[in-house]
């Protein structure tokens, strides 16, 4: 399962004690600055990095108003602001101002039928390929093709001061003959 590291947390995010839940603060907490850490960017990496293999997360987003999800690279620059596309090493969806976008170099605007309460998250390292969908009804969002050349994190940002994002358990079936 996918679950926050600390480590990485920007100052202005609390982490729950589970490690599944990011709330966005205005007071920014008593944190080492280690070199891991973000700052500019109200976010978390998750724990584990992925440099193969197929994975996939689902992201509860219900009401917040602002937030953003995808994977980085491990080497993103974390100590300065730059605006996040995948020339950066991000690639990312948000929701932000209203609207959906993907953070691409022209933040390109997504066209969603409706305001997705879940966001599946799903990285194939190999086929270069970070997909986005609605875990509601699994219709598309956006898409991202890259050639992965280093690990990459989960990322998850919230700035929404009303509600929290929350990483969702991992659904596991057992099937028995």
């Amino acid at each position: 399962p996918v679950i926050f590291d600390p480590n990485t947390a920007d100052v202005c995010v609390t982490l729950s004690d589970d490690l599944t839940t990011i709330r966005y603060n205005e007071e920014d907490q008593q944190v080492p600055d280690n070199p891991e850490r973000f700052c500019f960017y109200e976010c978390v990496l998750g724990y584990e990095g992925f440099s193969s293999g197929r994975h996939s997360w689902d992201v509860e987003v219900g009401d917040c108003s602002e937030w953003a999800l995808g994977v980085v690279k491990e080497s993103v620059q974390r100590k300065e602001w730059f605006p996040p596309s995948p020339e950066r090493g991000m690639w990312t969806i948000c929701l932000y101002g209203g609207e959906y976008r993907a953070r691409t170099a022209t933040s390109a605007p997504l066209m969603l039928k409706k305001k997705p309460q879940k966001i599946r998250v799903q990285l194939d390292w190999e086929a270069g390929r970070v997909m986005f969908s609605d875990a509601g009804d699994n219709s598309m969002l956006y898409k991202y093709k890259h050639k992965f050349t280093e690990k990459v994190f989960p990322y998850f940002s919230n700035t929404c001061k009303r509600h929290p994002l929350h990483i969702l358990a991992e659904k596991v079936s057992v099937y028995t003959e």
